[in-house]
């Protein structure tokens, strides 16, 4: 059995990684964080917010997943992602601004608000600060 796997991560806007060989993934699944090595049992497993990491040349990388599902085979994972960001480009600053704008939004008098809109953009935000945060160690 080889001793990787190969990582697909796929966003609407466009493909992050295509076949990259890897040692290990670990998933946000949905009901908690899920590892993948190879020679996994084939499944699709529905992502939630959260921390992708991969294990290549004894060197993890970070990826912020912001839902989607995995196709996980025997020699892969393809992450289809509604939205997905490396740790290392994520801006923190940035990203306190977007809850700002959200809060702010949300406690408006502005019939025209989407409510779930906003929630989703705070819950994103959130969900890329804890993952470079945790980048950051």
């Amino acid at each position: 059995m080889s001793k990787t796997l190969t990582l697909s991560i796929i966003t609407p806007q466009k493909p992050l990684l295509e076949e990259t060989p890897v040692e290990s993934v670990s998933l946000p699944a949905l009901e908690g964080e899920m590892g993948v090595l190879p020679g996994h049992v084939p499944m699709i497993v529905q992502l939630g917010f959260g921390s992708l990491r991969y294990l290549k040349d004894g060197k993890t990388e970070e990826f912020a997943v912001l839902g989607g599902f995995a196709e996980v085979l025997r020699t892969g994972v393809n992450v289809f992602a509604e939205g997905a960001d490396l740790a290392e480009e994520i801006n923190e600053e940035e990203e306190k601004q977007k809850i700002k704008r959200a809060k702010e939004s949300l406690s408006s008098k502005d019939a025209d608000i989407d409510f779930e809109l906003a929630e989703l953009e705070i819950k994103q935000a959130i969900a890329r600060m804890k993952v470079k945060k945790h980048h950051l160690g």
